[in-house]
């Protein structure tokens, strides 16, 4: 299906900014996506996610909805099934899949049924406040995003703040054993694996601020790794991209160690799309203008 012919019989809404602690880099991710769109030639409006989204977009009356929401009530399924109810169609992961994606602890266990390597970890429920693990070891909000409420623990006597810092953000807690070694990010657009970036933070670790202020990080095309990781790390991102029911794209981290032996951290099925993300600089490397990638997303979305 030709998707910049299908789009321009209709409105389309971006839906941006929302309830989580993530609404500031939505915001951004949705002017860029604002834009492309126009750069088309194509009649795309934002909308300020809130309680009265569903009323929002059927005033705007949109015939297709790009959604750019981060984190809960956004990427977590719950706008995607407003929008079966509303039968407008979207672009993206369906619910189930959006709503495991956000789950990190149900990612895990996806990744380990499909024999996609991922780090030993414990999950945490409210009650609970030992941990198993042996450090370092990482403790991160299940259903968190953008690294927001995330802790390394080397020392076992501060995991109960790590604890604290993260159940500021999410009543369930991940903790993982801390692997050390390269991390990269691997894009799917369609079935195609886009080119695989090396993030160097120049801090301790990948972190809010390393992600999303210019100069805190570099991104590496093509990643240092050799042909045996990369090719390892390619067939992980697709299986995990196929293994959670994802649909047109998505962005898997992972973690390569010493070894060479590629570690699944987690799925984001909505990436950022900022002048600092990973999805587009990937996309670029591989031919992609913003504008062609914002139409391959839709194309792989309604077909």
């Amino acid at each position: 299906m030709d998707a910049l012919t299908w789009l321009k019989k209709r409105k389309i809404a971006v839906l941006s900014g929302g309830l989580s602690s993530e609404a500031e880099v939505s915001r951004r991710t949705g002017k860029a996506v604002i834009n492309g769109f126009k750069n088309l030639g194509l009649r795309a409006v934002g909308i300020e996610s809130g309680h009265d989204l569903a009323q929002k977009i059927k005033q705007s009356g949109a015939g297709f909805c790009f959604i750019a929401l981060h984190g809960k009530w956004g990427e977590d399924g719950t706008v995607q099934g407003m929008l079966e109810v509303m039968g407008i169609p979207y672009a993206g992961s369906g619910v189930l899949a959006s709503a495991i994606a956000m789950d990190k602890a149900a990612s895990k266990i996806l990744f380990q049924h499909h024999k996609i390597p991922t780090a030993p970890f414990q999950i945490l429920e409210r009650q609970d406040k030992k941990i198993s693990l042996k450090t370092p070891f990482v403790i991160k909000p299940v259903d968190g995003g953008s690294a927001i409420g995330v802790s390394i623990v080397k020392n076992p006597r501060d995991a109960a703040a790590a604890i604290k810092t993260a159940r500021k953000q999410s009543r369930r807690i991940l903790a993982e054993r801390f692997i050390e070694g390269t991390e990269v990010t691997v894009p799917v657009l369609g079935d195609q694996v886009l080119p695989v970036i090396e993030i160097v933070p120049k801090g301790k670790f990948y972190d809010y601020k390393s992600k999303y202020v210019k100069g805190m990080s570099s991104h590496l095309i093509p990643a240092r790794l050799d042909a045996k990781a990369e090719k390892l790390v390619r067939r992980y991102a697709l299986a995990a991209h196929r293994a959670l029911g994802c649909r047109a794209f998505s962005r898997v981290d992972f973690i390569v160690d010493k070894r060479d032996q590629p570690w699944a951290l987690e799925l984001n099925s909505i990436p950022g799309m900022t002048e600092t993300s990973l999805f587009p600089e990937s996309a670029k490397a591989a031919g992609y203008s913003f504008e062609s990638m914002l139409l391959e997303m839709v194309k792989h979305s309604i077909c």
